[in-house]
């Protein structure tokens, strides 16, 4: 049994862990010679704006640590304070101390979110509903029950409030599969602003269901749409890897397209090189390619068909031959990616060009550029190590 010393002692202590507590409410932190309560009521009822806006910028510099009331006053400043730039300035706040937060933290994580979502929903300032999608954003994983507000957001009548609300499912990534709809349906919106549209690509790149293929695909296919858009969508296509499979000739028709500009044409290239084996559709294409002015097209390029492997069956004489036409390149790294990809496919089986190949390895041993007599003595190696 406790004795009656032992209980003693534990109210003692009880008592005392109390008197330590109220003594740290007590004692609030200071800044410039006023409590935080006193710069807390400067903010919610100072006379100026001015007075307001010290109050805001005293509460941030005091933090959050030093305080719970701090959080506390700065929702209750984005919920309720008339002054839209107050309410912009807190939400900012917001966004800061969510983002910075650590687990250990005594930091009201749900209640920031979900002041920050109602502002979105509901304040009738676009400059305020903008703050509020951006502040989400920066909160990322800790903003993933507000995507349903964040959604609806990409239909706000405000432009930058659109745009501010894509680009927060883009930082959410995978947590922001919810709008996945949403998302789609603002991406083919050929009426909306160009930065709604890009951030949803990439964010439909992040979340990474191949869901989302159609459209991107579609949008990316559409020599009217906007180059980078059409970049960005290929961008992703490659972010989704064997998913994108269905757009490979999409993809391979933007790579060889006359119209498409460089970046555009590296971004298929990439993509097509992420989607792996599931490429072989676009081989011709990539062949074409080989040939590009650009030297990265070119390298992206050779290392998609060598991805493919064995599994070409009859194309890969085709693609071998592809291949020889750039072991001269002038660049170097072309050069390079050449001989690798050649190291990859192998020849074996295919006769005369299986002696061409050995042949232009064994030349490349010689090369004076060490790092292409050192590809090719790897890629030799490869070739003989082939069943």
């Amino acid at each position: 049994m406790i004795s009656i010393r032992s209980r003693i002692m534990a109210l003692a202590f009880a008592l005392l862990l109390c008197a330590v507590s109220i003594r740290a409410e007590e004692d609030e932190p200071q800044f410039r010679g006023k409590k935080l309560s006193e710069w807390i009521e400067q903010l919610q009822n100072g006379k100026t704006l001015r007075d307001r806006k010290a109050g805001l910028l005293a509460l941030q510099l005091i933090g959050p640590r030093k305080s719970r009331k701090v959080t506390q006053a700065l929702i209750a400043a984005v919920r309720e304070n008339t002054e839209d730039t107050i309410r912009i300035g807190a939400a900012h706040a917001l966004g800061e101390i969510a983002a910075k937060a650590r687990d250990e933290d005594d930091i009201p994580i749900e209640k920031i979110r979900d002041a920050l979502a109602a502002s979105l929903r509901t304040d009738k300032k676009p400059n305020v509903r903008r703050a509020c999608a951006k502040a989400l954003g920066e909160m990322k994983g800790r903003a993933t029950l507000a995507v349903d507000v964040l959604a609806i957001a990409l239909k706000d009548a405000d432009a930058g409030t659109r745009t501010e609300a894509a680009g927060a499912l883009r930082q959410l990534g995978r947590n922001a599969y919810d709008a996945l709809a949403e998302l789609q349906t603002a991406l083919r919106n050929a009426k909306l602003e160009r930065l709604t549209r890009l951030h949803c690509a990439d964010a439909l790149g992040q979340i990474g269901s191949d869901e989302a293929v159609p459209s991107l695909k579609e949008v990316l296919a559409d020599n009217k749409s906007d180059m980078e858009l059409r970049r960005a969508c290929a961008h992703a296509l490659g972010e989704l890897g064997q998913k994108a499979a269905n757009a490979v000739p999409a993809l391979a028709s933007a790579l060889t397209a006359k119209e498409s500009n460089v970046e555009l044409r590296r971004a298929c290239a990439e993509a097509l090189d992420g989607i792996g084996s599931e490429a072989r559709p676009a081989l011709t294409a990539l062949r074409t390619a080989l040939k590009d002015e650009d030297q990265f097209v070119r390298s992206l390029s050779l290392h998609a068909i060598s991805q493919m492997g064995q599994e070409l069956g009859d194309e890969r004489k085709l693609a071998i031959d592809g291949i020889l036409t750039v072991m001269d390149d002038n660049v170097l790294e072309v050069r390079i990616a050449a001989i690798q990809a050649l190291g990859n496919l192998g020849a074996e089986g295919l006769g005369d060009q299986n002696k061409a190949v050995v042949a232009r390895l064994t030349a490349a041993t010689r090369d004076p550029q060490k790092a292409v007599s050192e590809a090719a003595k790897v890629a030799l190696k490869k070739l003989q190590s082939m069943p």
